[in-house]
């Protein structure tokens, strides 16, 4: 092999190295397109999850209204047989001013939540290698073929 091939590689190597490195940092980066695509999906699901908590809160502000009223609390005590007609029916406080925890019933495992990270330069850098290396190789058999 003369000097001109080798310089010839050695270009085709360099250029092939950088170019398959940014195409693999845009794509698998930490930054990159899945990247993205992983973390929009993930504050879809996010956001699907704010809305059912944002209702069953809603829903259970509503109950709490009308839970709080005499009327609804004899209703209750009656209907579960607490007192008869003409008794009176007295309620006590829990002293407690706590929310109540709310399951939210929307429960998707963890691994759908977790979104792909991304890989690291250095790994990146290390399959762009590999890949330049192998187009390398292949350029150098093809031109050899061709002779």
């Amino acid at each position: 092999m003369n000097k001109c091939m080798i310089r010839k590689y050695g270009v085709i190597f360099l250029l092939s190295t950088i170019l398959a490195y940014f195409v693999l940092l845009g794509l698998f980066g930490e930054e990159g397109f899945f990247h993205a695509s992983s973390v929009r999906r993930e504050l879809e699901v996010l956001k699907q999850r704010q809305e059912v908590l944002l209702l069953q809160v809603d829903s259970l502000e509503q109950q709490k209204e009308h839970m709080t009223s005499q009327d609804a609390l004899k209703d209750a005590a009656f209907r579960f047989g607490y007192h008869e007609e003409g008794e009176q029916v007295y309620y006590f406080a829990d002293g407690s001013d706590t929310e109540p925890v709310l399951s939210d019933g929307f429960s998707l495992p963890d691994a759908e939540l977790r979104s792909f990270p991304g890989f690291a330069k250095h790994w990146i850098g290390l399959m762009a290698l590999a890949i330049s290396s192998l187009i390398t190789v292949l350029w150098g058999i093809i031109t050899q073929r061709r002779k």
